[in-house]
């Protein structure tokens, strides 16, 4: 089923109620930039959840990565120096991260970015619901996703 704007919009206001202050127009924008990296086949009736997911986490990304640069990239936000993020409390904003991945961690690059906001952690865990990790045996483990 093919999803209109609309309708993704819509989703997002009931899923992400903290950014309420996005206005339709910029999420109109963000739903086509970001559309292509979420697989509608793959998430079929959690699409637009999976997607409003991403698009906050992407958002929040931006809003960090800004804090970084106004801060003249002194100190700024610890969570791209640290690892996922583990703990966040809202009153009074209060993050705490993990150790950095590990090489033998089994996060991609990709994942252990997902891990660093709540939104990106529950675009995981719906992924996880809907796609099955491809495993190679060379080795052992589980060399990748297919999305």
């Amino acid at each position: 089923m093919a999803y209109t704007t609309a309708e993704l919009i819509a989703v997002f206001r009931l899923t992400i109620p903290a950014m309420a202050d996005v206005t339709d127009a910029e999420l109109a924008s963000d739903i086509e930039i970001y559309r292509d990296y979420v697989s509608e086949k793959r998430f079929r009736k959690l699409f637009p959840k999976a997607l409003a997911y991403f698009i906050a986490h992407m958002r929040t990304l931006n809003d960090m990565i800004a804090n970084v640069v106004a801060d003249g990239g002194n100190g700024g936000d610890p969570s791209f120096t640290a690892g996922a993020l583990v703990r966040e409390k809202e009153g009074d904003l209060e993050r705490g991260f993990g150790a950095t991945s590990s090489k033998g961690s089994g996060d991609t690059e990709s994942e252990a970015l997902l891990k660093r906001t709540i939104y990106g952690q529950m675009f995981l865990q719906l992924r996880a619901m809907v796609i099955v990790p491809v495993t190679i045996r060379q080795g052992g483990g589980c060399h990748g996703w297919r999305y």
